[in-house]
């Protein structure tokens, strides 16, 4: 295959599944792994993908202002799901995503719930909530995800317990379970379920079958699909 054909296969790839796996494709094609990663940024330098460990996404398909507007039917339904299991005091944690951002609509009669994120978008959303104590993760910006990540953040999620987590996942494969395209974003939401009583993750039919380089998992007796 040549270099044209290769990156016109990428540039299709992206548009259809939305992430690439360099050690796949590598495999498929018969070439080299440093052969793809020159492809990929070939495509980087262009602005029409965004690289991330082990592969990449198509640009801005993580960035959390893009994917706020996009299927907003489906993540209402989620979100009125969700909301029955949130505990009327404790401390709970949403992940950054626009589908666990509706859950904060529903915590005004809340009083005295700690609510713990990694986002900066929703710790502001709970600003408007005085009754609810937010309590932002800090640490490193990952700018293709807009979350809050390593050590810092590791390391403040240690020091804390929550009855339960609401999350979402960017796949969700057969073999290799949940996944994300960030490696640190699977590792702090690894963590969070570790620290967590129960987890609730959303994720919609249309991510069954991908698969990227993050996994994270956690007890299944603990989790909620």
């Amino acid at each position: 295959m040549l270099v044209h054909e290769r990156r016109a296969a990428l540039e299709s790839m992206l548009k259809d599944n939305g992430t690439i796996v360099v050690s796949d494709l590598a495999k498929q094609w018969q070439v080299s792994e440093m052969t793809v990663r020159r492809d990929l940024k070939a495509l980087a330098d262009r602005g029409m993908l965004a690289r991330v460990h082990g592969g990449a996404v198509a640009q801005g398909s993580l960035r959390f202002s893009e994917r706020r507007g996009k299927d907003t039917k489906a993540k209402h339904a989620a979100v009125d799901k969700l909301a029955q299991f949130i505990p009327q005091q404790g401390c709970i944690y949403l992940d950054g995503s626009t589908t666990i951002l509706g859950i904060t609509q529903y915590l005004s009669k809340h009083v005295g719930l700690t609510v713990a994120t990694n986002n900066l978008t929703i710790f502001q959303a709970l600003q408007q909530y005085p009754e609810i104590d937010a309590c932002l993760i800090g640490g490193t910006l990952d700018n293709e995800v807009d979350n809050f990540v390593g050590p810092i953040a590791q390391k403040a999620l240690s020091s804390l317990v929550f009855d339960a987590a609401f999350l979402s996942a960017y796949a969700l494969h057969p073999d290799f379970g949940l996944c994300e395209p960030s490696l640190e974003d699977a590792a702090i939401k690894e963590l969070v379920l570790q620290r967590s009583a129960q987890a609730y993750v959303a994720i919609s039919s249309e991510k069954f079958e991908r698969h990227a380089a993050g996994i994270w998992s956690g007890d299944p007796t603990k989790m909620h699909l």
